[in-house]
C-alpha cells in the first residue's frame, strides 16, 4: 500500500486505511471520506491536497494525507 500524500496530480486512488484518531475519522466521514472509495487528485502541493470524488472537491491537510494509505486503480 501507498501513502496519499505520496501520489501525483491525476492519480486515481482507492482508499484502504485512515490511520487516525477517532474524532479526526469522524470529521473525514462527515466529508464522504471512508475506505473503499475511490479519489482522484486533483492538486498536491507541499502543504495540503485537494480530492475528487463524484461532483466533490475536498481539501485535506498533508499529516492527514500521510496516515492515509491507498492503492492505484
Amino acid at each position: 500500500m501507498k501513502i496519499l500524500s505520496n501520489q501525483k496530480i491525476g492519480c486515481l486512488c482507492e482508499i484502504n486505511s485512515i490511520d487516525l484518531p477517532y474524532s479526526k475519522r469522524i470529521k473525514l466521514l462527515g466529508l464522504g471520506i471512508n475506505t473503499g472509495l475511490i479519489v482522484s487528485v486533483l492538486r498536491n502541493r507541499g502543504g495540503d491536497m485537494v480530492l475528487i470524488f463524484g461532483n466533490a472537491r475536498v481539501g485535506v491537510g498533508r499529516n492527514m494525507a500521510n496516515l492515509i494509505k491507498v492503492t492505484i486503480v
